[in-house]
């Protein structure tokens, strides 16, 4: 580069080590036909930060070198725009200086391409320094074809930098580059792996590759750094899960870890006579390695010290040098003669070329060159010792699932299963956290055994539950969120009684041009391109606005939908649970004494009603109406065992605290029998439950309380529950 702040291609390319386009051929080749039309043939490359957009634009400059490279891209030649070192000049009148430098080098040089890496960078640089206009001249030259400009700009930043010229959307090519998916990302992905296995020096297991690919695509995390689009996403949890390894792998070497676990294990399961020989075995397994890895570690530290050493004692040399130096110089300056003949010119330059080095200073320049030489041979043995302990190490799948565990808070154990394995325990999943609902369920957990496993399509899921207030259809949607993607963040929950004006239909996909809040997109449909793998749960459908339906409708017939900046979204991978209170009066009418309603029967008129409420296309789309559940009112029995489960759950979380809460039968069904009602139905035990845990709370910020038992009565007359704390200290004497 030289001073006019324009990177070439070859400079650029230059600068990134074993650069390669992998992938993206179809993108590419769109990306080479806009550059060679004759009409708006400058391009604006938009997409989500981390999907290679800067790769995409190094590869015309490679292409540049293949036997089969076409001369209409051989000959474009294409130069970088250094914004940071340009606007670091911080003088306005140079910047323009600069800026008309550069347009004049365009101009002049035939088939030029100028590329902006962040262009709002530079708009707003150039905003903040009053500089717009330049704005305006390097629009006149893509009008005039003098030049063509590659503009890449992030996907949430494109409304603003369309804003800043109006002319930018009939003389620039919008290319949309999306994240790569399925086999494309897995060669890239592996492409990268081996960047990585280099900067490391550790093998890289390509189950690692996939499993780090289906980590960062199947989960989202709002850890900085996996918030980028792929490829971006899975190299940034690969690098972050080697980084962990390598330090732990060269402070306690994985094989003695395993042989540590082996001995805790067989100490921890008891003597016996083969125990005993196993464990004398192990011990002196861990004894060899760790003789052998403190003998790597003392050469490491011997070969460290000898670096810094050196390091040290050349850094001490160089000063001294310019020392001597200085002194010979100005020597020789002072010398009428040596005035003559050299003048001001830069003494080590005389002293090289004309001998006038003293003794002294040959001698250290040659002390220097062999510490140098030291130095050198120094690092190339520690790098061949740390090769000879990096080559027995291997970076697994295992190792990318607890990292990403670590990151997201969702068990290992739990990533660990494959989809197969989690589909079949889906309906003891669902069992274990909803109560009372099995027929709901059964039908849940077949509906998504046949989306997931059988003829898949490109459509959600969607499922519409009806019934009472607190019978479980929320909790239903809770858990198909941690049964099928791990934890119940995945659950996007809208309450569609936000959703009741017509103008509110712009929340879910953004609000149309001009209008405020256009930039940041829909609320649903930035939600679903940021994360596909969800449950998206809208609650009580009932209240929304017709125009709602009118999104719902694409989304559940098509698959898809587009938002307002005309972004593509896929709901391929969404379940879609709605719930609705309509059909909760025959919900409650079911029973066995005269004048009850059957099952079906209430069924049929939860249909009859639905047709007053919905639309028939509506109500269509539920498979057919297969996927219409009525939700059964919640009996006795099943009130009792979430009053339970509140209990045990209170117990668990103060388990460390060795407080225990003692509910007895009895009076937990006296409590359940006096205030459950079917109206409602669970949903007010909770709150009731938490005021056991009140008089713990209070227990505790009373006094030190070293552990108690908390017996709990209920006394039906005032319909309060009743206590008796006994602590610890007592209970033992």
């Amino acid at each position: 580069m030289a001073n006019n702040f324009l990177i070439t291609g070859s400079e650029k390319l230059g600068s990134r080590k074993n650069y390669k386009l992998v992938g993206r051929a179809e993108k590419f080749e769109e990306l080479c036909t806009i550059l060679t039309r004759m009409e708006s043939n400058s391009v604006i490359v938009s997409g989500p930060s981390g999907v290679g957009i800067t790769t995409l634009a190094l590869a015309l400059q490679a292409r540049k070198a293949d036997a089969d490279a076409p001369f209409d891209i051989v000959n474009k030649r294409l130069f970088w725009l250094d914004t940071d070192g340009l606007f670091g000049l911080g003088d306005n009148d140079a910047i323009v200086k600069q800026f008309k430098s550069i347009f004049a080098i365009l101009d002049r040089t035939p088939d030029s391409v100028l590329i902006v890496e962040d262009t709002l960078d530079l708009i707003g640089a150039l905003n903040n320094s009053g500089l717009m206009h330049i704005v305006n001249a390097l629009t006149a030259m893509v009008k005039a074809k003098k030049t063509q400009v590659f503009l890449e700009v992030r996907e949430a930043d494109l409304t603003q930098v369309f804003k800043c010229h109006s002319d930018f959307r009939d003389h620039f090519t919008l290319m949309d580059l999306t994240e790569p998916v399925g086999a494309e990302l897995e060669e890239i992905v592996l492409h990268g792996a081996r960047d990585l296995e280099e900067s490391y020096g550790v093998r890289i297991d390509p189950a690692a590759v996939k499993a780090a690919i289906d980590m960062s695509s199947k989960y989202r995390s709002l850890d900085t750094g996996l918030t980028a689009a792929q490829p971006a996403r899975t190299r940034t949890l690969l690098d972050r899960g080697m980084a962990r390894y390598l330090l732990r792998a060269h402070s306690t070497p994985p094989m003695l870890a395993e042989l540590e676990a082996e001995l805790t294990r067989l100490t921890s399961e008891g003597a016996s006579v083969g125990n005993e020989e196993k464990a004398a075995s192990v011990r002196a397994a861990i004894a060899r390695h760790k003789a052998e890895f403190a003998k790597y570690q003392a050469k490491i530290k011997g070969y460290y010290a000898a670096q810094r050493d050196g390091e040290k004692s050349i850094a001490q040399m160089e000063t001294l040098l310019r020392d001597l130096e200085d002194e010979e110089k100005k020597r020789h300056l002072d010398d009428p003669a040596g005035k003559t003949s050299a003048g001001d010119a830069d003494f080590d330059l005389i002293a090289r070329a004309s001998g006038y080095a003293t003794p002294e200073i040959i001698k250290l320049r040659g002390d220097m060159a062999r510490t140098q030489a030291a130095v050198d041979e120094n690092r190339v043995k520690y790098k061949a010792v740390t090769k000879e302990i990096n080559d027995h190490l291997l970076f697994t799948a295992d190792m990318v699932i607890d990292e990403f565990s670590r990151i997201s808070g969702i068990d290992a154990s739990k990533l660990k299963q494959n989809d197969a394995v989690k589909l079949l325990n889906l309906h003891g999943s669902l069992k274990r956290r909803v109560f009372g609902q099995d027929a709901a369920l059964e039908h849940i957990d077949r509906a998504v055994k046949v989306w997931r496993r059988g003829r898949r399509t490109d459509k959600p899921l969607p499922f519409l539950f009806c019934g009472a207030s607190g019978v479980g259809k929320t909790e239903v949607s809770k858990a198909l969120a941690e049964a099928l993607f791990d934890t119940d963040k995945a659950l996007n929950r809208y309450d569609m009684g936000e959703f009741m004006e017509k103008n509110d239909v712009t929340k879910l996909i953004g609000a149309p041009p001009g209008y405020d809040g256009f930039a940041a997109g829909g609320e649903m449909t930035n939600s679903v391109r940021a994360n596909p793998y969800q449950v998206m749960l809208w609650d009580e459908v009932e209240k929304a606005h017709p125009d709602i339906f009118n999104v719902c409708l694409n989304i559940l017939d098509d698959g898809r939908c587009r938002d307002n900046l005309g972004r593509k979204v896929e709901f391929g991978d969404v379940v879609m649970p709605m719930t609705t209170n309509i059909g909760a009066d025959h919900a409650l009418r079911v029973g066995t004494e005269p004048g009850d309603l059957t099952e079906e029967e209430a069924y049929e008129l939860t249909i009859r009603d639905l047709k007053k409420a919905f639309r028939t296309e509506f109500l269509n789309r539920f498979d057919g109406r297969e996927n219409i559940v009525l939700f059964r009112k919640l009996n006795m029995d099943t009130i009792e065992k979430i009053v339970f489960r509140e209990i045990s759950r209170i117990n668990a979380f103060y388990a460390s605290q060795s407080i225990e809460v003692r509910f007895p039968e009895a009076e937990l069904r006296e409590f359940c029998d006096k205030t459950y009602s079917p109206e409602i139905g669970a949903r007010g035990l909770p709150g009731r439950i938490k005021r056991i845990e009140a008089m713990i709370v209070e227990k505790t910020m009373a006094a030190a309380v070293s552990g108690g038992t908390l017996d709990i009565g209920f006394d039906a007359a005032s319909r309060n529950f009743t206590s008796n704390w006994i602590p610890h200290d007592r209970k033992a004497a």
